[in-house]
């Protein structure tokens, strides 16, 4: 997570997004001090060498500022550049904006974003919606998490509690209760997250009290569709940044393979998926309400 990140690659093909993201980024090497690499993947058989090493030269030409900055043009498969870089590195951010502002759905596009999020074993930053000439909203001494399911694990949940402590900044856990009526009967199914107002907020404050390393911990949560109030939620929190599981952060498509959650593109922020670190849990009123819940580190 942010609070142990010495590496930042920002992973740019120039677009709007990628311009809306550098105050962000930015702002994180301020913060940290870590090292920051600013990487672009380009097409030889399409492409100068010289064109694309130009663009990259002026792209964040402030970064050139910072101690610790390096530029890297590769040659080849975006998807396969990234991950061979990135593959082996810990404590490593990926900064990786969309490549295009619309939202708007694009058949037979395949995800660069989702397949690197579920290929990665570190965190992965990104965009959900954002216009051009429209900055990222600052919410330094707020950030928000998305509770989804017991099946996602916690580890996207310590790792905001332990950013939010070195922070000082207020962490807001985010849960959208299920409705309950005739498609419920198929839940239990799917999942093993409780049904109901009563068994939700029980389930919410036995996470709360896990946490134990937050210094003040917000709960928002309503009955209903997420796709209508998690961007309500999120938009109470006045966050800048919502946390989530790998698991929530990309869903599968037939024949187009895993894509990005299309609700993030509702919500003005970043969205920082987090791998999945798996650690057995305690018995608690957490595994008693879900005996199949994997805590995580």
């Amino acid at each position: 997570m942010l609070d142990r990140t010495v590496h930042i690659v920002f992973a740019t093909n120039f677009s709007d997004a990628c311009h809306s993201a550098i105050p962000a980024v930015a702002r994180w090497v301020d913060q940290l001090g870590c090292r920051l690499t600013i990487l672009h993947v380009y097409d030889s058989r399409r492409g100068l060498y010289r064109d694309a090493r130009s663009r990259l030269e002026s792209f964040f030409a402030e970064a050139d500022n910072y101690p610790n900055c390096d530029r890297l043009l590769l040659d080849g498969d975006p998807a396969q550049e990234i991950a061979s870089f990135c593959e082996n590195m810990r404590d490593t951010l990926l900064l990786l904006p969309p490549s295009d502002q619309s939202g708007l759905p694009r058949p037979w596009h395949r995800s660069l974003r989702a397949k690197l999020i579920e290929q990665l074993p570190i965190p992965v930053w990104t965009l959900g919606r954002t216009l051009v000439g429209e900055p990222i909203p600052a919410g330094a001494k707020h950030l928000a998490a998305l509770v989804s399911s017991p099946e996602e694990g916690t580890s996207h949940l310590r790792y905001g509690a332990r950013y939010a402590a070195a922070t000082n900044a207020i962490l807001h856990l985010i849960h959208v209760i299920p409705n309950v009526d005739e498609g419920s009967l198929t839940h239990p199914l799917r999942s093993a997250g409780p049904l109901g107002e009563e068994y939700a907020e029980a389930w919410m404050q036995d996470i709360t009290a896990s946490l134990e390393s937050a210094p003040k911990i917000d709960l928002h949560m309503e009955q209903g569709p997420v796709r209508r109030l998690l961007p309500q939620l999120f938009e109470r929190t006045g966050a800048d940044m919502l946390l989530v599981s790998r698991q929530a952060a990309c869903e599968p498509q037939l024949l187009r393979g895993p894509v990005v959650n299309p609700i993030f593109r509702r919500l003005s922020a970043g969205i920082l998926s987090v791998p999945l670190t798996p650690e057995v849990a305690s018995q608690t009123k957490l595994g008693a309400l879900n005996p199949g819940f994997v805590r995580a580190s």
